[in-house]
């Protein structure tokens, strides 16, 4: 069975640091960028299970990220979790309305992470079973 692979995208290393090895643990490879246009350039070439993207980014920021995403053919099927310090419900249906499948409010719980990627996961990857 092939890994699971998820791209989280946030302009803060440390917490793409922390995403990745939580990530890790659960046997998800996670692919990180500190920069969405390079995020971007990766995920045409190689789409992955899901994305994670952090909101407040230099352009394009995580709900054009969004946005760009959903457009494309190859990759508007790909769930996409915002990870954002935004946390007005203007702002949580702005996301889900650019296409994000899940809005989760920074901070997080790493554990509360790994849970809610499994909701938004493809149905075949349901059957997985997370620590």
């Amino acid at each position: 069975m092939k890994p699971i692979r998820v791209v989280a995208i946030d302009d803060v290393a440390d917490i793409l640091d922390l995403i990745q090895y939580n990530l890790n643990k659960e046997n998800i490879e996670a692919v990180t960028f500190t920069d969405s246009s390079e995020a971007i350039e990766y995920i045409l070439k190689t789409p992955p299970d899901l994305i994670i993207s952090d909101w407040m980014m230099p352009e394009p920021d995580g709900l054009q990220v969004c946005k760009i995403l959903k457009s494309n053919d190859l990759t508007r099927h790909i769930p996409i979790v915002m990870l954002t310090c935004k946390g007005s419900l203007v702002d949580y249906k702005e996301a889900l309305d650019a296409g994000a499948q899940d809005y989760i409010v920074k901070p997080v719980r790493m554990d509360e992470l790994v849970r809610r990627i499994k909701l938004v996961l493809p149905e075949n990857f349901k059957r997985i079973k997370f620590g």
